[in-house]
Order: structure tokens, then C-alpha cells, then sequence
């Protein structure tokens, strides 16, 4: 009868080994595939934070070029190890991190159905002080190169724009532009100039947190009126002393001369012996001021005491594509408040792609129902084992041996399987292939090599996981045999000694006291006859 029952549980054997190995499998992968936490690991084993500042960004500006998107002038190999300083100090490693793992823990449950939804926030809005200070770095580094741009191409065009063209002066003394500019752009000390451009990166800082609505800067320009004052000054009687020099003509008279004078025109003449102060004072009373006095009124007032770059001003001096890219990057750290949401991503393609969102959905309430189902494979794999042990067992000892022998064997089997089929098909050297021909390029060929090395360690972490589970429970399994083993030799010792405990009862005696005695080798045992 025994040997039936234990055929009947041959086709429970095979059933429980696929509901066992299907269940094992199962949850493997969902608790590594289907986890969050298996790519943050996997991440962090290749290092890939810390190669994406060490080596993919100097090999994207190395093939981009450090180019400026403006007329900035640092166009230099120095910039590059700025930029990369900046972006570290920026995006730290640790923040990238943090990022990631953030996105993987919403994204994740999403893809596999456990959420409907997902929000991933970006929190750039904390990185834009550390970034404004790592660029006012790079201005310290570059102090005379930004002072250049800043007097030159900013500062400078802007307050002579408010100057009439070619300032004329009283008796045909004239400014030129270029004097003009470089009287102002003399009377801007390189501390002042760094410190208005540093001004300007807090205020698109503050703009791209959305503390301020416009990019605006105020410069106040009353010390560089000062300083220009003087300058012009010096200017101008080093022109009036060329003119009055200029005169050759010798005037019959003073009366003559002071009758020629105009204040369109010098006078033609001057008078013999007349020196150039005598010849000044003569002009400044013509004037009815001085000529510090004119210079002032016609070329430092049109100068205002502050000037202000509006937004358009401050577009037009970061580039177009520069600016396009700070209104996008506002939009989303102030509009958006650097989140991402599945609804943003859908409404993205414009309904382009409805067939591949509905069989993503389907495939997502799939992998969701396999996962709340897991608990039923391994429940029937319970049922079977304990069917299996009472079918096959004679008694309690041998109907826990049974089910367990058969883990045992079963995880013993599939470790082996998994440990031949490893060394019979090897995972091939290279699984992501490297780019050819024109997308060849360095940083692509590192990006290859970093996701080959991610690919590698996680096929290696996902079949040495599932070993590990089959180990775990050939080790549970043999140390429970090992018991319900060491169960049965004590309980058949401790039969054993109750055995001999009744034979060597008191009955026992005194029944063996009436027995006659008998002679060598005619004696006969308890049991015997």
C-alpha cells in the first residue's frame, strides 16, 4: 500500500518542482528587476556619478568645443576646467546620486503596476546658489578678460549710446566715439567692472529661482561720472591747447581778436605775446563759464547716474540660444517646480503614440498581476510538499523527511543547472556593442563601455542572486533532514533504553526467581518458546 501511495506522489514531485522553480524565479525578479533598489545598486557599483564628471563631460566638451554662445571672451582651454569645476560644484556627485535613485523609486513601482502614477521631482532650485558661486569662481580666475567684456561689450556702448555722436564742444573741439568710450571705459577700475558682472549672475540667479519676475541689473554709474569728469577734462585741454597752438596767424590787436570771437569758430588770429592762459580765459569768458563747466553740461550730463539692462538687454548680451535656454530652464524650476509626471511625458508625443501607451499599460497590468499572484505558486508549492510527506511517510519523522529530501534534491538539481548552463553558455564579452563609423565618437564609445559594464554586473548580480536563494535553501533543507535525522536515532535510542528499562523491572525479577535453574547452555530468554 505504501509503494502505491508513493507513486501517486511522483506527478506531485514534478508538479511541485515547476511551481517551486517558477515561484523562485518569479520572485527573484521582482524583487530585483522589479525593484527600485536593484538599479540604485547596480549604479553605485559602477560608479557611474563619479565617471560622468571624471570622464563622459571633459569628453562632450572636448568634441563639442569650449565655445562661447556669445561674444563672451573666454574662449580658452582654461574654460573647460572651469565648466567642469562649476558642474561639480553644481551637480555634485551626491546630488546625482539622490536624483537618480529618487526618479528610480517612482519610476519602478510605475512600470511594473504598482502605482498609477508617478512625480519626479528635480530639485535644481537649491543648485542655482552653489552654480552662481562656482561661476563668480571662474570671474576671479578670468578677472581681466571679463573686465575687458564687460567695459567693452556691455557697460561701455550702453552709456555712450546716450552721447550724441561725435560731441561737439565750444570753437570746433569734437569727441569721437572712440574717445569718448575709452575716457568712460578708463573711468570703470577692474573691481567695479568684476563686481557689475557679478551682480548680473545674482540676478539671473534670482531669476531663474523666481525670486525676481525680469532680469533686470541697475548699474549706478555716479563714480565712473566722477572718475570720467577728470578724464574728459584733461581731454579737452589737451585739444583746446593743440587748437590755440594750431593759430599761426598774429592779430593786428586784442581788440581784434576779442572781436573774432565766436562760439561756433575759433578765432583766426591771436594776438602777439598771448599765451595760452590768457587765450583760455578769453574763451571761458566768451562762454560765460569755465570750460570744465561746458564739458560737463554737454558730454558728463547726457551721461545718466544709473543705468539699467532690462530683460531684452540682458537676452540680447547672453546669445538667443542661451537665453531660450534660461526661460526653458525658469519655466521648469519655477512653473513646473522641477517635477515630471507620466502625464507630462504622455502629453509629450501629442497622442502620436496611443496603440504603444495602451499595450504599455497592458504589459504594466500584467507584470502587476504576476506579482500579487506569487504568494499562490508558493502556497501550492506548500500544499504539494505536505502532500508529498503524507503520501510517501509511514509516520511523522518520515512525513517531514520525505518533502524535505525532495527540496533538498530539487534545489540541489537547479543550482547545478544553473552553474552548468554558466559555464556551457558564458555571458558574451560585449553585450552593448560600441558605436561605428560617424557616431563613433569618444563619449559615445565611453557611454558603450559604462552601460556594458552596468548590463555585465547586473545579468552577474541577477544569476548570482537566484544561486544564492538555491543554496539558502539547500542549506534550510539539509539542516532540517539533519534534525528530523538526528530526531529519529534519538527517539529509536530512547525506544531502545525503554525496552531495556522493562526487561530489568521488579516483575521482571521475581518472575525470573520461580524459573528453575538450568545448566550451561539450556537457559532460554524472556521471549523464547
Amino acid at each position: 500500500m505504501i509503494w502505491l501511495r508513493r507513486v501517486l506522489a511522483i506527478p506531485l514531485i514534478f508538479l511541485f518542482v515547476l511551481t517551486f522553480v517558477l515561484g523562485l524565479v518569479l520572485c527573484h525578479l521582482s524583487g530585483t528587476v522589479g525593484s527600485a533598489g536593484f538599479y540604485n545598486g547596480q549604479m553605485r557599483k559602477a560608479h557611474v556619478y563619479d565617471w560622468i564628471h571624471d570622464s563622459l563631460l571633459p569628453a562632450v566638451l572636448d568634441e563639442a568645443g569650449v565655445e562661447s554662445p556669445t561674444d563672451f571672451p573666454i574662449d580658452t582651454p582654461e574654460m573647460k576646467e572651469d565648466i567642469l569645476t562649476v558642474a561639480e560644484t553644481t551637480f555634485p556627485p551626491e546630488w546625482l546620486e539622490e536624483t537618480f535613485e529618487g526618479a528610480t523609486k517612482q519610476i519602478v513601482p510605475y512600470v511594473v503596476g504598482d502605482r498609477n502614477s508617478f512625480a519626479i521631482t528635480i530639485d535644481v532650485q537649491s543648485r542655482i546658489d552653489p552654480m552662481a558661486d562656482g561661476i563668480k569662481d571662474v570671474v576671479d580666475g578670468h578677472a581681466t578678460e571679463i573686465y575687458d567684456y564687460v567695459t567693452s561689450d556691455l557697460i561701455v556702448p550702453a552709456v555712450t549710446e546716450q552721447l550724441a555722436l561725435g560731441t561737439d564742444l565750444p570753437y570746433g573741439i569734437a569727441l569721437t566715439d572712440e574717445e569718448i568710450t575709452d575716457v568712460v571705459a578708463q573711468a570703470m577700475p577692474q573691481d567695479w567692472a568684476i563686481a557689475q558682472f557679478k551682480s548680473m549672475i545674482d540676478s539671473l540667479a534670482a531669476y531663474l529661482k523666481g525670486d525676481v519676475d525680469n532680469m533686470n541689473l541697475a548699474i549706478v554709474l555716479t563714480d565712473v561720472k566722477s572718475r570720467a569728469t577728470t578724464s574728459l577734462n584733461v581731454l579737452t585741454e589737451k585739444k583746446l591747447t593743440d587748437l590755440f597752438e594750431g593759430i599761426q596767424t598774429t592779430c593786428a590787436s586784442e581788440a581784434a581778436f576779442l572781436s573774432g570771437l565766436n562760439p561756433d569758430t575759433l578765432p583766426s588770429c591771436k594776438p602777439a605775446g598771448y599765451n595760452y592762459s590768457q587765450f583760455k580765459q578769453a574763451l571761458e569768458g566768451e562762454m560765460g563759464m569755465t570750460f570744465a563747466q561746458r564739458v560737463k553740461q554737454d558730454v558728463i550730463d547726457l551721461i545718466p547716474n544709473s543705468y539699467y539692462f532690462d530683460q531684452s538687454q540682458l537676452e540680447e548680451a547672453l546669445g538667443e540660444d542661451l537665453a531660450d535656454t534660461l526661460d526653458s530652464a525658469r519655466e521648469f524650476i519655477v512653473d513646473d517646480q522641477g517635477q515630471i509626471t507620466d502625464q507630462d511625458l504622455r502629453e509629450s508625443d501629442d497622442e502620436s503614440n496611443v496603440d504603444e501607451e495602451e499595450g504599455f499599460d497592458n504589459a504594466r497590468q500584467v507584470i502587476h498581476s504576476v506579482k500579487m499572484w506569487i504568494w499562490a505558486l508558493w502556497f501550492i508549492s506548500i500544499l504539494l510538499l505536505v502532500a508529498i510527506g503524507f503520501l510517501c511517510g509511514r509516520n511523522w519523522k518520515s512525513r517531514l523527511l520525505w518533502p524535505l529530501c525532495v527540496l533538498f534534491i530539487t534545489s540541489l538539481i537547479f543550482v547545478v543547472v544553473v552553474a552548468v548552463a554558466r559555464a556551457a553558455a558564458p555571458i558574451p564579452d560585449r553585450i552593448v556593442e560600441r558605436p561605428e563609423g560617424e557616431e563613433a565618437t569618444h563619449a559615445g564609445i565611453l557611454v558603450a563601455d559604462k552601460a556594458d559594464e552596468v548590463v555585465h554586473n547586473a545579468i552577474d548580480a541577477l544569476v548570482w542572486g537566484l544561486e544564492l536563494k538555491l543554496i539558502l535553501f539547500i542549506v534550510f533543507s539539509g539542516l532540517a533532514i539533519a534534525g528530523v535525522i538526528a530526531w529519529m536515532v534519538v527517539d529509536r535510542r530512547r525506544r531502545q533504553k525503554l525496552t531495556q528499562g522493562d526487561s530489568e523491572s521488579p516483575s521482571s525479577s521475581a518472575v525470573s526467581e520461580e524459573t528453575p535453574t538450568v545448566a550451561d547452555g539450556e537457559g532460554s530468554s524472556p521471549g523464547a518458546g
